[in-house]
């Protein structure tokens, strides 16, 4: 059984986090920016609706982090970033325990779940950051100079890491799933 479960302000901050990177995630397969040639409406409505939903995920990674930063309970930055004291034997106790085959329980109590999530985190900032400086640099026509290609690079580095996250996130809630965790409606039970 898992020992705790989220606080309720962690549980619609994922929500908006897991909502807006999924729709970024998809809308990535199909939409082509405005330096593209011959793209089509699906493609530039696609580019169109990645730009807007990416100023909506950049809202949510603020909140996050404002929410992070402020909270009292296990919601607070030290879940996300467990590297001292409790978090950081919690952390290692996880670690000694995969070694063992077993699975750390999940829920708000820091560790190796805490970890993953405050990596993920770290991708998805870099990601909205980047793309919310695009959003106001990158001009309309496509084109551009050397400060928007860069940024543009480094958006779409880290969109792989995002990728990697996405899929190892789902994967390791089907786990906790399979093993008798609560971890998803305990996250997504929104009430």
């Amino acid at each position: 059984m898992e020992s705790s479960v989220w606080a309720r302000q962690t549980r619609f901050l994922h929500f908006g986090l897991a909502t807006t990177i999924t729709m970024q995630l998809m809308l990535s397969l199909v939409m082509e920016g405005p330096g593209h040639k011959n793209r089509s409406m699906i493609e530039s409505l696609g580019f169109e609706a990645h730009e807007w939903i990416g100023m909506a995920a950049l809202l949510v990674v603020l909140l996050h982090w404002s929410w992070s930063l402020s909270a009292r309970d296990n919601s607070n930055i030290r879940h996300l970033f467990p590297w001292a004291g409790e978090g950081r034997k919690a952390l290692l106790a996880d670690i000694a325990a995969l070694k063992e085959r077993k699975l750390p329980d999940g829920g708000g109590r820091g560790g190796l779940p805490g970890f993953i999530h405050g990596l993920g985190f770290l991708a998805a900032t870099g990601m909205a950051l980047t793309g919310g400086v695009l959003f106001f640099i990158l001009p309309e026509d496509g084109s551009k100079n050397a400060l928007a290609h860069n940024f543009h690079e480094i958006h779409e580095f880290l969109a792989n890491f995002i990728w990697a996250y996405w899929g190892g996130h789902i994967a390791a809630a089907f786990l906790h799933k399979r093993m008798g965790h609560d971890t998803v409606k305990n996250m997504f039970n929104l009430g």
